[in-house]
């Protein structure tokens, strides 16, 4: 059956057992092939592994007691796999950190080792020699700091792994901390177990004898993505994975795709953006010379998943043989191990087009997609062995109805056990009960979405989105919109700040480093016209800043309140920027109004040359519309779509308020949309005024004939 392991992985109580079977049944199969920024490669087979961990385990018994904490902090390559699998044969509890810098100081990780209290932090001896540990937090120096890379001892090699249980813990992922400080998710080794049965499953991977199942993976070892899926999972199935790194592909995106092709690799994918990055810098001649066609499954989440970059993904390399067919977009979270939803194999992506204004109100509506009010999402399938995902309304707590937007739930074998030291966020995210019942428990996972179809299609972060005037905006939309305005727009960073006691839109955004000279006014004209037009809402501030500037967290993600603090705290490195006036209407006059509305220009208007009266009206229309909407003399010209101007919804809706009691019309309230420029409303206000002026002679002759009647009448 597909998707279900042919040996005793079933039967497995620990990550130690999987790899001591895997040992013994491929001793010279190669686990893993790990390929240097100079293409230079290193091997370790099944049996290399083993024997590597078991040296490494035995140290750490000298050093620590079971159940202590293992800082891993090291450079790509294959070392890490050696010392994660040596805290899990000692009994030890691995904890991935990012890989510093050197001579750096190194935050995230003091954040980690503060939380966790590591007693002994394992790296490579190559990263001891460029670290200036008395720059770090006391928890680091207090850890004692060994390279593993020098225990070779061979009689290490006989150390017996310590026998652990499906309930005891594992090890700890620490999230990537986009909304907070990093938090240790406790995952047991009966988590992980169930989690890599439920990516076996989705991603429908047979495991025969005469059959290797081989991957390509680029993704850090220190990110859950990276670790569960491009070193778990193959040892997990008795696979090869081949491995990257991280530097060699945002350096040289072609060559993942080189090695998937060189490989013939079935497995492998990425981010969004990892797909995005492949279209944008390789070419056409590049892009022929791959063979595509073993790559069965490319997988595709930790992120929004745009349905334009799957569609020009697979655009881009059709002609090396990938098929759209081959995408596997998921959904998942370090709370839930890894994988929460996905597919039964995979399948072209199942994207729906809801309205825009509907989901602002927690509904999804479908619509067509060409519909300007279509906001296209991708399908990301559904739970996976035996785990349920429920769609909660996180105020009443109840379940929605298919269609409603709400709070993603998760309850089954792959949730983990909490965060580390942190009992009372535990209690409310991870114990969380259902429509009162008490022995149902979920995890709350902070992200919105809805099912359609028996699928799960993910809308965004509870805490991320933005509310301005009651309407709901998620950020990615917003940046998508921004990002999708000018070819010089690179990655950004939406959120609110507060103005005038009101909620108030702001967005930064990166400038591409091919694009520093270009016309900035022009890029933040664009983007601010894109906004209004798409979102109906008008930015307060738009910030364009330096290339690779931008707050993200270590796996990719982008930190929105930590721009939103630099924001606030004028700390952006910023290269244009345009802010709206805070507007004042309380001072705005009726001076060009009552200028239109002199005595007798009604009833002149009813002889005037139409071409002349909608001239007069235009001058009047652009000098009051200039004022009103705080813009700068000459900003608005008869052809200037009012979008460009910032003009939103909510402004609109007033200012044909206004130009109704100023006019004396009775205007709809979205005239502006119907007539998007000075010159096209004008055409429409000066036609109704003749209307409205020859209506009232008309009835006015009505009342004077009615009047000398009555004069005339003799009396009684």
């Amino acid at each position: 059956m597909p998707g279900k392991p042919t040996d005793s992985a079933s039967e497995w109580q620990s990550l130690s057992e999987m790899l001591q079977q895997r040992a013994s049944a491929f001793p010279h199969r190669a686990a893993f092939v790990y390929e240097d920024e100079t293409r230079q490669s290193e091997q370790w087979t099944y049996g290399e592994l083993d024997v590597r961990s078991r040296q490494i385990a035995a140290w750490l018994t000298d050093h620590c007691n079971v159940g202590d904490r293992a800082l891993l902090v090291y450079p790509p390559g294959l070392e890490f796999a050696a010392a994660f699998f040596g805290c899990i044969y000692a009994g030890v509890l691995p904890v991935p950190a990012t890989y510093p810098k050197p001579r750096r100081p190194m935050p995230r990780v003091d954040a980690i080792a503060n939380d966790c209290q590591p007693t002994v932090v394992l790296t490579h001896s190559s990263v001891l020699s460029g670290l200036c540990l008395e720059e770090q937090s006391p928890a680091i120096c207090a850890a004692d700091w060994q390279a593993t890379d020098e225990i070779v001892d061979p009689q290490l090699a006989d150390f017996c792994p310590i026998a652990r249980q499906a309930e005891d813990l594992a090890f700890l992922q620490y999230t990537s901390g986009s909304t907070s400080e990093p938090r240790g998710v406790m995952v047991s080794h009966g988590n992980l177990l169930h989690n890599l049965a439920a990516i076996c499953e989705g991603f429908a991977i047979e495991t025969q004898a005469d059959q290797v199942p081989k991957g390509v993976f680029w993704l850090p070892a220190y990110h859950d993505m990276g670790l569960i899926g491009g070193i778990l999972t193959p040892i997990y199935v008795g696979g090869t994975s081949y491995l990257l790194a991280p530097t060699t592909f945002l350096r040289t995106p072609r060559r993942w795709l080189e090695l998937l092709s060189e490989t013939r690799a079935s497995i492998s994918g990425a981010p969004n953006f990892g797909y995005e990055l492949a279209v944008q810098k390789t070419t056409p001649a590049e892009r022929s010379e791959l063979h595509l066609q073993d790559w069965r499954l490319a997988f595709c989440g930790a992120e929004p998943i745009h349905p334009d970059t799957l569609q020009e993904f697979a655009d881009a390399f059709a002609v090396a043989g990938f098929r759209s067919s081959a995408f596997y977009p998921c959904y998942g979270l370090a709370e839930v191990t890894l994988l929460a939803t996905g597919g039964l194999g995979p399948a072209e992506p199942r994207i729906v087009a809801v309205d825009r204004q509907q989901l602002s109100s927690h509904q999804a509506t479908c619509i067509e997609s060409s519909d300007p009010r279509a906001v296209p999402l991708v399908s990301c399938g559904s739970a996976r062995n035996g785990n349920t995902v429920a769609i909660v309304n996180p105020q009443s707590v109840v379940e929605c109805r298919e269609g409603q937007v709400g709070e993603i739930w998760v309850r089954g074998g792959s949730v983990a056990q909490g965060y580390w030291n942190q009992e009372q966020l535990n209690r409310e995210l991870f114990h969380s009960s259902l429509n009162g019942d008490r022995s149902c428990e979920f995890l709350r996972t902070g992200d919105l979405g809805f099912y359609l179809g028996g699928e799960l299609f993910v809308t965004g972060r509870l805490k991320d989105v933005i509310i301005i005037r009651g309407r709901n905006h998620y950020p990615h939309d917003l940046e998508r919109t921004a990002q999708a305005a000018h070819e010089a727009v690179d990655l950004g960073a939406a959120f609110s700040v507060e103005a005038e006691r009101e909620e108030q839109l702001v967005v930064v955004h990166q400038i591409r480093r091919e694009h520093r000279k270009a016309d900035m006014d022009e890029v933040l004209r664009s983007i601010r016209t894109s906004i209004v037009d798409e979102h109906e809402l008008d930015p307060q501030a738009i910030v364009l800043i330096r290339p690779v500037s931008l707050p993200i967290t270590s796996s990719g993600k982008v930190q929105r309140s930590r721009a939103r603090e630099q924001y606030l705290a004028n700390e952006l490195p910023v290269v244009a920027q345009w802010s709206r006036p805070l507007e004042n209407r309380q001072a705005e006059t009726d001076q060009n109004g009552q200028a239109l509305l002199a005595p007798g220009f009604l009833e002149s208007s009813l002889s005037a040359d139409p071409a002349q009266l909608t001239a007069e009206v235009e001058k009047w229309l652009i000098s009051w519309l200039t004022e009103r909407a705080d813009l700068a003399q000459g900003a608005m010209q008869p052809e200037t779509p009012f979008a460009e101007l910032g003009i939103d919804s909510l402004t609109a809706v007033e200012i044909s308020q206004e130009m109704d009691q100023l006019l004396g019309l009775q205007l709809p309230p979205m005239v502006i949309w119907s007539y998007p420029s000075a010159a096209g409303l004008s055409a429409y206000l000066a036609e109704q005024l003749q209307t409205v002026a020859a209506s009232r002679a008309q009835i006015n002759g009505i009342l004077n004939a009615e009047q000398s009647t009555a004069i005339e009448r003799p009396a009684n």
